[in-house]
């Protein structure tokens, strides 16, 4: 895949109207603009200075945008409530063309932070964002934008941002951003806090055409203006699964799998793996399948599945 790809799938046309709407259908989405080259010349398109437009530009991308992923709402197992608040906060209002939040001036949010332990699924939960929405994608970790060097992280975070604007719609996931935008606490953190400034500069933009999703195991060390309203507007707690959602995880993790199981099974798994996040059920399935290859079976069994829970569960 090349970035001439993503620019394709959604890359801004600088030559057309300066006004932009956050409500868009979905279709819309997954549509370039304006052809970057000349119908007789193949070259990208001047802009009103003769000279060549940013899209010209897109195979300098240092980041490593992606197409949208293939993750959605379907293949997580739980989190309904979380999904459901999605759907109208983020999804509807960016994929519709809806009077209502025009008339209303309803925005989506520039920002959504998701927070829990580890292992709960808030990841993936980005990713199934990205792919409802039909946006060009990026992943990254706080580490992938700090540095050692003096200046260096401010320039990547403008950096981060100056690459969003290639695309008509994007998506940016930043894991671990605690270690980003933690509290500016006093002036020994010069460098830090001129790092949490900029980054805080560009969420405040008005009609962004990108996403910010957040996750961090430890909410409490965030910078208080970044969670306020404008910044991260969405906030959700991602926690470890109860009784209904491992059960669903099991299913969604067994669904293209061979198996035995009913669902009297699917309620006794749920049963037994009490306490478990979402990446230990994973674990669970991903072991049994090794079982049940290993012994060359037709199908995964309760059985497999059974041996494969840890012994500290408290189900």
């Amino acid at each position: 895949m090349t970035y001439a790809d993503l620019a394709a799938h959604g890359e801004t046309d600088t030559g057309g109207s300066s006004s932009k709407s956050k409500h868009r259908k979905r279709a819309d989405l997954d549509q370039p603009t304006q052809s970057r080259e000349s119908a007789n010349g193949g070259s990208p398109r001047p802009d009103n200075n003769g000279e060549s437009s940013p899209e010209s530009n897109h195979r300098n991308l240092e980041y490593g945008w992606q197409q949208p992923p293939e993750t959605h709402f379907a293949d997580i197992g739980g989190l309904q409530d979380r999904k459901n608040d999605l759907r109208r906060t983020v999804l509807r209002p960016l994929c519709n063309t809806d009077a209502a939040y025009e008339r209303f001036n309803v925005a989506p949010p520039n920002g959504i932070l998701l927070h829990g332990p580890p292992g709960t699924g808030k990841t993936l939960l980005a990713r199934a964002i990205a792919g409802e929405l039909g946006h060009p994608y990026l992943e990254l970790s706080a580490g992938d934008i700090k540095s050692r060097w003096i200046n260096e992280s401010t320039e990547q975070v403008t950096q981060l941002f100056a690459e969003a604007q290639h695309f008509e719609r994007c998506v940016i996931f930043i894991d671990e951003i605690d270690a980003l935008l933690a509290g500016r606490d006093d002036d020994l953190h010069r460098e830090h806090a001129q790092v949490v400034n900029e980054f805080l500069a560009h969420l405040d933009a008005e009609d962004p055409n990108f996403l910010v999703i957040a996750a961090t195991n430890r909410a409490d060390l965030l910078d208080d203006a970044a969670t306020r309203r404008g910044r991260f507007d969405q906030q959700y707690e991602i926690g470890k699964p109860d009784h209904d959602a491992r059960a669903a995880i099991f299913r969604v993790q067994l669904r293209d799998r061979p198996t035995t199981l009913d669902e009297e099974a699917y309620q006794a798994l749920a049963d037994q793996t009490g306490g478990l996040s979402s990446a230990d059920i994973v674990g669970i399935v991903d072991d049994a399948a090794m079982h049940a290859a290993e012994r060359d079976a037709d199908a995964i069994t309760h059985e497999d599945l059974l041996a494969a829970v840890p012994d500290t569960t408290s189900g």
